[in-house]
Formats: C-alpha cells, structure tokens, sequence
C-alpha cells in the first residue's frame, strides 16, 4: 500500500479549515513558509554539531526534531503542488525519469 502524502495532507487541511483552524497560504507564501522550514531545519542539524555553541536553550535537538522540520518543508512543498493544479507524483515521476537520462540510467 502506497502513502499519497499529497492526498493526506489536503484532508489535513480542509479537516483544520472546517475547524477554522487553518488558513491557506497564497503561493508566494507557501513558498516562503517552506524556505522558513528549511532554515529551520539548517538551524536544527547545526545545533545537533557539539563543536558549535548556540544560544537556545534546547541546544541538542533530535533527529526527530531535524526530521519534522524537513516534513514541514515537504507539507508546504505540497500545498504549492496544490496551489500550482500538480501531482506531487507525477511531478516526482517526471523529474526522476530527467535525472535517470541525464545519468544515462534506463
């Protein structure tokens, strides 16, 4: 059984909208929430290096924490494949078949 991420997080959201709990962000947005995300995941994996001193008081976050950064980063790649009228598969499909030419792999 395959997860259709994309899928599972459009009912997240409209679940969230219905509770008016969520707003949906224009695409410019969208895009800037997932650059948020990744610096935010930057700023975890260097806080997870002990040769670097941070100033936060959560000064060793996990895995899990840098993994959950980089699912935010996803959700909002997503809500832009939406926004955009795209599947994230598709989409993955087709830039997977570029690179596998590209690298002479068939």
């Amino acid at each position: 059984m395959q997860l259709d991420i994309q899928a599972v997080i459009r009912d997240r959201r409209k679940r969230w909208i219905e509770a008016e709990q969520w707003e949906e962000p224009n695409l410019t947005d969208c895009l800037d929430f997932m650059a948020t995300e990744v610096a935010e995941a930057i700023d975890k994996r260097l806080r997870m290096s002990a040769s670097y001193v941070r100033n936060n008081a959560n000064s060793s976050p996990s895995s899990k924490d840098l993994g959950i950064e980089v699912f935010d980063a996803i959700m909002m790649g997503c809500i832009a494949l939406d926004l955009l009228g795209l599947d994230l598969n598709e989409v993955a499909r087709e830039k997977l078949a570029g690179m596998d030419q590209q690298k002479g792999i068939t």
